[in-house]
């Protein structure tokens, strides 16, 4: 009995000492974490406070990069430029040494000199897509230069001695034509000074001639060609020397004399020469006795001799 007292008594004074100790420990645990939590938000202000500080420092490194870059840009295409010069004077003088400095215009002065200087950059452009600087309406015949060139191409030299200017139509105010060594060159005054009608220079449609001999279309489509006389007949098909001239256009074609087309494209080829002509074409079909039937190229209208239409719009 008196051990079970000593006992008692001794757990009655230990439970107070372990509930004040244990106090003191939740309050060191709580000023320990209010302490943690102090310095965890302080270290992010402070992290917020470097990150933005060296957010704005490396805007103004990428600005400052960004105006280096375009001043090397700058650099780059003045260096570009004066090569270009220097290149230019080069070829410059190495045809004055070969005495052809007078062939190739530098400086235009004259409406004549104009032309001239046009025909030779255009033909000596470098690539195909440089000449569009030199042509009309460049954004409606860059896709027909394509075809055109689709080939391949390559840069000419042409000397101010083959070209040979019209005079009077330039006074006149009419697209000129202009003979440059082998090639005729259609050109016209505009605002921003002469420009060359390519489609007229080159004979292209927007519609391949080629193509309409292969499919042997009935639809009657224009088509810029050069046209001459010929004595061949298909008198067999009705197609008699009596009624029709026979023209070649890339193949024999005809046209009845008696229409206005057939009068006025004979007018044009009858001295015998081959002449750049606009004409309306479809091919129609003929038959002899015997069933057996035939497509027919016919031109069944003139537009004009020449193949600008520029003086007519």
């Amino acid at each position: 009995m008196k051990r079970f007292i000593l006992l008692l008594v001794a757990v009655v004074l230990v439970v107070p000492m372990s509930a004040q100790s244990l106090k003191k420990k939740n309050e060191m645990r709580d000023s320990l974490i209010n302490a943690l939590t102090e310095s965890v938000e302080q270290l992010q202000a402070k992290l917020a406070e470097d990150e933005s500080t060296f957010r704005t420092e490396i805007e103004s490194l990428q600005q400052e990069i960004g105006n280096l870059r375009s001043q090397q840009e700058k650099q780059a295409n003045s260096i570009k430029q004066m090569q270009s010069k220097i290149h230019a004077l080069e070829k410059d003088l190495e045809a004055l040494k070969k005495g052809e400095l007078d062939e190739y215009i530098v400086k235009p002065v004259t409406t004549e000199d104009s032309i001239v200087y046009l025909v030779q950059q255009y033909y000596g452009a470098k690539r195909w897509t440089d000449q569009l600087q030199y042509v009309l309406d460049s954004a409606r015949v860059e896709p027909l230069m394509r075809r055109y060139y689709s080939g391949g191409y390559s840069a000419e030299k042409v000397k101010k001695s083959l070209i040979s200017v019209d005079d009077d139509e330039v006074a006149l105010g009419r697209v000129t034509r202009v003979d440059a060594d082998m090639y005729v060159v259609y050109v016209k005054r505009t605002a921003e000074g002469f420009k060359i009608d390519w489609q007229a220079t080159t004979g292209t449609d927007e519609y391949s001639f080629e193509a309409f001999r292969a499919e042997k279309s009935t639809v009657t489509r224009q088509f810029r060609v050069t046209a001459r006389l010929s004595s061949e007949f298909a008198s067999d098909y009705g197609l008699t020397a009596a009624k029709y001239y026979n023209v070649r256009i890339g193949e024999s074609a005809f046209v009845l004399k008696t229409s206005e087309a057939g009068k006025k494209l004979y007018e044009v080829v009858k001295d015998g020469y081959s002449h750049d002509v606009i004409v309306q074409v479809r091919y129609e079909k003929k038959n002899i006795k015997s069933g057996y039937t035939r497509m027919f190229p016919m031109i069944v209208g003139f537009v004009k001799e020449g193949w600008s239409l520029e003086d007519e719009q």
